[in-house]
């Protein structure tokens, strides 16, 4: 069996042996693929067809006649049949396209929701756009071309050694000298693609953080100094786009070149041999036919040097997706098989937390009903991390001994995600809320519980929406807007709240709350009937009378492996993020 090599980043900005991305020849798209083939040889029949009719017109009468009429109308029907061919083809090539880009649009998507994932927003963004787009235009507009191509070119060359030999050969010779021209320029335009791609990924993401770090920019009177350094991120784009230009077009002039020789190079030896008016008019006309996909050569070449360059990029991406959720899905099947603790006699104990790194053998995070559990640790990164991993928002360590999480009695690791949500709420500070109206962002964790507790769960937490333009069935936009930064932190507490989940876990909340919220926060978390686990400030966790669970700091760990021996996911992130 073959093993995959590394891969290698070489110094003219190509990476050798790129991962490979998932097959074309799945499911569907085997049939859609094998359509193609087929309106292929019907558009090589139908410029048989074609020829046949005109050599028939050599022997009709001078003026009109039933021949002459019964040749034309052949013929025309054979070149609505040609158009009509070509309109199914150019559908059946999106499907193929767009399903295959939708395949990898939802792995990448897949990623973002993965523990791990590290991408920022914008390369992201770029992945599932632009590169995903560079995919799309090779498949639907480069591979199914060719497919429909390669056999109406097949069938046209029989069609012309039918009528003689050496118009076969007349009509092959410009496409392999084009061939062979290709190889050399091919590579080229490749090489310029990446360099753009990498250089218009580093521009997107610049974008990217200026916009995001817009109000800081302002406040300390930056503009002028982004915008000249987007400026000359820009104009450095422009260069290496027009240089680029000249490479793509060279090839494209070489298509045009070599589609119309074909037709002339016909014509001329038609005419070297003496062959009847006739049969040389038949043969330029199947040459004009078989040089339609030749004529676009030129832009598949560059569709294919696009794909080449974002196959750089997507391959070790979707490779180390691929990892990462098998790294999460072995963290998670070991962990669902551990014993369950010791929680009490008369089972008393709702929460038993221990993660190997940050808690101690035999020191789990512990809590009964009406108990408020506050996490310290030398490390400020230890709260954050522990509770990112209790709801598999981080990946762990890469080590064999498995997280022991039990919650009213069940395991989290062995339930599924709908009752895991039942049985642990989660508040954080700097929530950002998927789009959608108020109300869905309410119940979002628990859509299954009737909506007629929404008021209820906002009076809870003091979250009035009768300002909001629409009430609770206002939009939230761009993560949570036109809610305040205080509202917002109540309504992530309204839905880490919702269903009274027996955990519930508030992570820094009250920097985002003002006084009256700080106060709603200590009332609820007072009385609230579960366990509480939470990072909080000494003032409320003292008059919570909250107990202290002292984490261990977080080990330093090296680069994890994801992508070949040597290559590292941080290392591996920073040229994808250059090359987006």
């Amino acid at each position: 069996m073959r093993r995959d090599r590394e891969p290698v980043q070489l110094a003219n900005g190509l990476l050798k042996h790129a991962p490979p991305l998932p097959p074309l020849l799945r499911g569907r798209r085997r049939s859609w693929l094998a359509v193609l083939v087929l309106l292929g040889l019907g558009q090589a029949a139908l410029g048989a067809l074609s020829a046949w009719a005109l050599v028939k017109l050599q022997d009709a009468p001078t003026g009109a006649s039933e021949l002459l009429l019964r040749a034309l109308a052949l013929l025309l029907l054979s070149a609505l049949a040609i158009g009509a061919l070509a309109v199914h083809e150019r559908v059946v090539s999106e499907k193929l396209g767009q399903d295959y880009v939708h395949q990898l649009r939802l792995a990448l998507l897949g990623d973002a929701l993965t523990p791990g994932h590290t991408t920022s927003l914008g390369v992201t963004v770029a992945r599932t756009t632009n590169d995903l787009s560079g995919v799309r235009n090779w498949i639907s507009q480069g591979i199914a071309p060719l497919t429909v191509a390669v056999p109406l070119i097949g069938g046209s060359l029989t069609t012309l050694a039918v009528l003689h030999p050496y118009l076969a050969v007349a009509m092959a010779a410009p496409l392999v000298i084009l061939g062979a021209c290709l190889l050399v320029w091919a590579r080229t335009a490749l090489i310029k693609t990446r360099q753009m791609r990498r250089t218009r990924g580093r521009l997107a993401s610049r974008i990217a953080d200026t916009v995001t770090a817009s109000d800081g920019i302002l406040a300390s009177g930056g503009t002028k100094r982004e915008l000249r350094g987007i400026r000359d991120a820009s104009g450095n784009l422009v260069e290496i786009a027009v240089d680029r230009a000249e490479t793509v077009g060279t090839i494209r002039a070489g298509g045009i070149v070599a589609s119309t020789l074909t037709t002339l190079m016909v014509a001329a030896t038609g005419t070297y041999l003496g062959l009847a008016p006739g049969i040389t008019m038949a043969a330029m006309a199947v040459a004009g036919i078989a040089s339609t996909p030749v004529l676009g050569i030129g832009r598949i070449v560059e569709y294919r040097q696009t794909y080449r360059s974002a196959r750089m990029v997507l391959g070790p991406a979707l490779a180390g997706a691929e990892q990462r959720r098998a790294r999460a899905k072995a963290r998670r099947r070991i962990s669902a098989r551990v014993e369950a603790p010791d929680l009490g006699d008369d089972g008393s104990i709702l929460a038993h937390l221990e993660l190997p790194g940050l808690t101690a053998p035999g020191d789990a995070v512990r809590g009964r009903p009406g108990d408020r559990v506050r996490l310290v640790s030398e490390d400020p990164r230890a709260p954050q991390e522990f509770i990112r991993r209790v709801f598999e928002l981080a990946p762990g360590p890469d080590s064999a001994q498995p997280d022991s999480l039990w919650v009213n009695g069940e395991n989290l690791r062995d339930v599924s995600s709908k009752r895991g949500r039942v049985l642990a709420g989660l508040a954080t500070a700097g929530s950002v809320f998927e789009q959608g109206t108020v109300s869905r962002a309410l119940h979002y964790r628990r859509p299954d519980l009737d909506a007629a507790y929404d008021q209820e769960m906002l009076d809870r937490v003091g979250l009035d929406v009768s300002a909001l333009p629409r009430g609770a069935r206002t939009t939230l936009r761009r993560g949570g807007e036109p809610l305040s930064r205080s509202d917002r932190a109540r309504l992530a507490l309204a839905r880490a709240l919702y269903g009274n989940p027996p955990l519930l876990v508030v992570d820094g909340l009250e920097g985002d709350l003002d006084d009256s919220g700080r106060r709603m926060l200590e009332r609820v978390l007072a009385e609230y009937s579960g366990t509480v686990v939470m990072v909080a400030s000494d003032d409320l966790s003292r008059r919570l009378g909250a107990q202290v669970h002292r984490l261990a700091a977080l080990e330093e760990a090296g680069d994890p492996v994801t992508i070949g021996a040597g290559t590292s996911e941080r290392s591996r992130e920073r040229d994808l993020d250059d090359d987006a």
